[in-house]
């Protein structure tokens, strides 16, 4: 099965503003950078997939993503994800692929085993949804679409179970993940409390973003 990953990117500056009691300005933008580092370094590594697109009005996610021979997808300005994974979904079109799998870039404790896994639930249906919800079942914090037109996103609220719904009108088999490292996703001063709790008492995923808000909840 050929699978290709799309990974949405908010640009850097306004991106994580729920952290601002937490980390400045510049300290938002290098934890970009690490999420969407730590993100393709796992895409790359993970044999299911075949290409990775990242989309972004962020030049400097575009020198990130040339770092992991991903292909980057210039927006002119940030749209949201939907519009975002659209634009990825328009250049996929063009190639014979069997499904897409959204991954944001803030899931800190993804392993490549996962994405495999989310993959080969897949294999058996030529119609299919899988999908991981967040911790608080109201997003969805990977998306598997086979074909990958099977539907269109919608990453607003309660973007988990409208996407079940719409996967269902459509007579699609639905395959519900749930994984603790996919469910850990950032977006909160809360969120960062939990991974580091999370990451104390599970060592065995860890990667740059993880240690750096290790260091800047020392205090907290």
């Amino acid at each position: 099965m050929k699978v290709f990953a799309i990974v949405p990117v908010k640009n850097f500056v306004s991106g994580k503003s729920r952290l601002a009691s937490l980390l400045s300005v510049e300290e938002r933008i290098k934890l970009s950078q690490l999420f969407l580092d730590c993100t393709l370094k796992t895409l790359t590594n993970t044999s299911v997939i075949s290409n990775v697109v990242v989309v972004s009005s962020d030049k400097r996610a575009e020198a990130i993503a040339k770092i992991y021979d991903a292909k980057f997808l210039q927006e002119k300005k940030d749209q949201g994800v939907n519009a975002a994974v659209a634009l990825a979904d328009v250049y996929i079109s063009e190639y014979d692929v069997d499904a897409t799998i959204v991954i944001p870039q803030d899931l800190p404790l993804l392993l490549p085993e996962d994405i495999e896994h989310m993959c080969t639930s897949a294999q058996e249906h030529e119609k299919c949804l899988v999908i991981c919800p967040s911790l608080r079942f109201d997003g969805s914090n990977a998306l598997l679409r086979r074909p990958p037109l099977l539907i269109t996103t919608n990453y607003d609220n309660d973007s988990y179970n409208v996407h079940i719904k719409k996967a269902k009108t459509l007579n699609a088999t639905v395959k519900i993940i749930k994984t603790k490292r996919i469910m850990t996703d950032i977006d909160t001063v809360e969120d960062v409390i939990n991974l580091i709790k999370f990451y104390s008492i599970n060592k065995d995923s860890i990667n740059k973003a993880v240690v750096f808000l290790k260091a800047k909840t020392k205090n907290i």
